[in-house]
């Protein structure tokens, strides 16, 4: 009898020292081991960028809302300055933001209307708006290498009385997209097959076809993604004059060419221009049609 005693007080006492130590001790090493998660997880949502310039969807994707401060008249491919107070504190908010955070870049799309003016280089007018405004972030501090750009036809947008178009473009932040396959295809076309402007004899006009105005999207856009890179506009000519004339024919083309890719967006520091005269024909001077081939600007990316 005393024996069954003594083991039940034994087990009595195991029994109030597992309470004692699970009121006292697990229950203390739960709570800290919760305090220090909530911890981990505040911290965690403290260095994240705080989104306070756009509209956060499901995927993750930011839209930037322009609220009318940014205006385009129509057929125009510059935006009136400046942008509004609450727009060009967004863009510096933005700048902040793609250069903290890894793998995320600016979409800009610019819309366009078939019955609009196109006095760029570019494909539409759309795009060229889109350069324009690209520039000017990227003079704000964001790199041209995390902006993607493009032109978007739509005939239901509005005009205002004044002729500006009401929502002219969109802005969106999203996954960083690589272009090295398509940086690659665009180095090897330039190289197998230059872009070549022809020109009318002592002339330095032209127009450009829609197969050259894809090169020059993708000549711009190389520069844009590649840094300390330029294109080379080098002029041509046929062998009617003197040499000395020719040279100076040459060289106003290659310029022409330039201003006109200035004009529309590219960057007068990426653009470099030569003369060849007549010393690099590609055909003979001896036919007309010869020398219209020899009456050339060729455009290259170094």
């Amino acid at each position: 009898m005393k024996r069954i005693i003594y083991l039940l007080a034994i087990f009595l006492i195991i029994l109030i020292g597992t309470y004692l130590y699970w009121k006292f001790c697990y229950n203390q090493k739960v709570v800290e081991n919760i305090e220090k998660k909530e911890i981990k997880i505040i911290s965690k949502e403290e260095t994240k960028p705080t989104i306070n310039f756009g509209v956060i969807d499901a995927d993750g994707n930011i839209s930037v809302p322009l609220n009318g401060g940014l205006k385009f008249q129509k057929s125009s491919i510059n935006f009136s300055s400046p942008v509004s107070e609450e727009l060009d504190k967004k863009i510096n908010q933005l700048k902040e933001y793609l250069t903290s955070e890894e793998e995320k870049s600016l979409s800009i799309t610019s819309y366009y209307m078939s019955d609009e003016k196109n006095s760029s280089v570019f494909p539409n007018i759309g795009y060229a708006r889109a350069v324009s405004f690209k520039n000017f972030v990227s003079n704000k501090g964001i790199p041209t290498k995390l902006i993607d750009i493009k032109g978007e036809l739509n005939d239901n947008i509005e005009v205002d009385e004044e002729n500006n178009i009401k929502k002219p473009m969109k802005l969106n932040v999203g996954k960083l997209k690589n272009y090295s396959k398509l940086l690659e295809s665009i180095i090897k076309d330039i190289e197998s097959n230059p872009l070549i402007l022809n020109f009318d004899t002592g002339k330095t006009e032209l127009n450009f076809t829609h197969d050259q105005r894809r090169k020059i999207v993708n000549i711009s856009t190389y520069l844009d993604k590649v840094e300390k890179t330029f294109c080379l506009v080098t002029g041509h000519t046929d062998n009617t004059g003197s040499e000395q004339r020719n040279m100076i024919i040459g060289k106003q083309r290659a310029e022409f060419i330039k201003e006109y890719f200035i004009k529309s967006g590219i960057l007068s520091t990426r653009v470099n221009t030569l003369s060849k005269g007549e010393t690099e024909p590609i055909a003979s001077n001896n036919t007309k049609e010869g020398r219209a081939k020899n009456r050339r600007s060729k455009v290259t990316i170094n």
